[in-house]
């Protein structure tokens, strides 16, 4: 039985494989943003239309001021992929000059990109690309992201957030993939839910009640995968455990977060395959009278 479980010790690494040219990330940003300088690491920005709507909205405002970007790079790996050789990029962009000030508070969210490269025709071709899939963490900085097996010979990028504020804690991960052309975000899930640290046993009216939830999840293959849509696919299915309690306002109960689920890929997105509930039995802490000698 052959599990790809999302932990530190099955990620990829960036192996450098003989027979390929160097790759450089200068020249792959130059294909990714407008006008980029490498002497300046700068770029100039086209707006999406989530900033270009009106009131409030993620990254930073639609203004002449803010078009010139800092661009960086997040993390590179080249990787096999079963007769091909790809390199996967993800980088960030924040405005190089904001009047205002630093970019630099907890809404100030970089925007996330991400390309893939192949090694064609003795030279490395865009194969993928996305400088805008969205707009996460904050303070200026993006998430952690690290690559991943995606599947028998695809692989993808998890971001890994999380947020902390007045006292209520949070944390995601979001996959990462290419979808033709683009890349795109195809799966998340908020993994850890926090009030302990809002939580005031002396103020009865306006403090919320404790939780805590907190899940795990792993890809699946071999006797593990692709059980539940009873059709092949290049990507590998997506097992989820989750625990704990969680609370939407006042208005609502502690609502309990045990239950497992089961995502597929299909059409361009993970979707929900199989969820089930099961309830947790406390130990009574009395010793087994059914024990056989």
């Amino acid at each position: 039985m052959k599990t790809a479980l999302l932990s530190l010790s099955l990620l990829c690494s960036a192996v450098a494989l003989s027979g390929q040219g160097s790759f450089s990330t200068d020249e792959a940003l130059k294909q990714l943003y407008h006008d980029y300088d490498p002497a300046t690491r700068t770029a100039q920005w086209v707006c999406t239309k989530e900033q270009q709507r009106e009131g409030p909205h993620t990254g930073w405002r639609c203004i002449k001021e803010d078009t010139t970007v800092s661009v960086s790079v997040i993390l590179m790996a080249q990787v096999p992929e079963g007769d091909a050789t790809r390199i996967y990029l993800a980088t960030s962009a924040k405005p190089a000059h904001d009047p205002m000030g630093e970019y630099n508070c907890h809404a100030c969210a970089p925007a996330i990109g991400a390309a893939v490269f192949v090694w064609q025709s003795q030279h490395w071709a865009l194969e993928s690309a996305n400088v805008a899939i969205e707009f996460s963490q904050g303070w200026g900085e993006p998430p952690e992201i690290y690559l991943v097996v995606a599947g028998p010979q695809e692989h993808g990028l998890v971001l890994s957030s999380n947020d902390l504020a007045q006292g209520f804690a949070a944390s995601g991960k979001e996959l990462l993939l290419p979808v033709g052309k683009t890349v795109e975000a195809v799966w998340s899930i908020g993994d850890e839910s926090d009030a302990f640290g809002k939580v005031d046993p002396t103020d009865k009216a306006n403090s919320p009640p404790p939780y805590r939830s907190s899940a795990a999840f792993r890809f699946l293959s071999g006797d593990d995968g692709a059980a539940y849509t009873g059709a092949p696919s290049d990507y590998y299915d997506i097992e989820v455990i989750s625990r704990g309690s969680s609370w939407e306002d006042y208005n609502h109960p502690v609502k309990r977060e045990n239950w497992s689920a089961i995502y597929s890929f299909k059409n361009g997105k993970y979707r929900l395959v199989r969820k089930t509930s099961f309830a947790e039995v406390k130990n009574s802490g009395k010793p087994r009278t059914d024990k056989k000698p």
